[in-house]
Formats: C-alpha cells, structure tokens, sequence
C-alpha cells in the first residue's frame, strides 16, 4: 500500500482499495438525496463499493447498502450506479 493514497473499504467484499477505485454513494445530512460519487462539498452517511458487478450485487443483497446509509429499498439506486459506471 502506498502511503499517499487513501483506502477506503468495499461494503461487499470487505477489501481496502484505493478510494479512486471505488464508487462512492452518498445520503445528504440535511436532505436525505442520494447521490453516485459526490463531490467533496457533499456531506452526509457515506458507503464505498468495488467498481465490478459482483461486489455491486453484494451490496444489495439482503439490504446491505440501504441498511448502512440508512434508507428504504431503493430498486432504482442499482442501475443508477451501473450508469455511472458505464460512462
């Protein structure tokens, strides 16, 4: 691991992975919008998810992601992020 890159950890597969290879979904403290890699003015309940289908199916399996950022299932949020990860 390099010193001067940040780790994050994947909610589905529990690997530390620089945070520049991860997607990151974000609630917003006051509003509760859900946004797909924010950018750093976006603060709030934050989860870090592997960039490969795998770990994005992982993290909505039983709930997982909805449970840590503490929303209701959302069946939309999934291919929101495949979108982001398709351009």
């Amino acid at each position: 691991m390099q010193e001067d890159q940040i780790y994050r950890k994947c909610i589905a597969c529990n690997q530390l992975t620089p945070r520049s290879q991860l997607v990151k979904i974000t609630k917003n403290k006051t509003t509760g919008e859900i946004k797909i890699n924010p950018d750093s003015k976006f603060f709030g309940r934050s989860a870090y998810i592997c960039k490969n289908d795998e770990c994005i199916n992982n993290a909505f399996k039983k709930g997982k992601l909805f449970k840590i950022l503490h929303i209701s299932q959302d069946d939309t949020l999934k291919e929101k992020i495949r979108a982001v990860l398709a351009k």
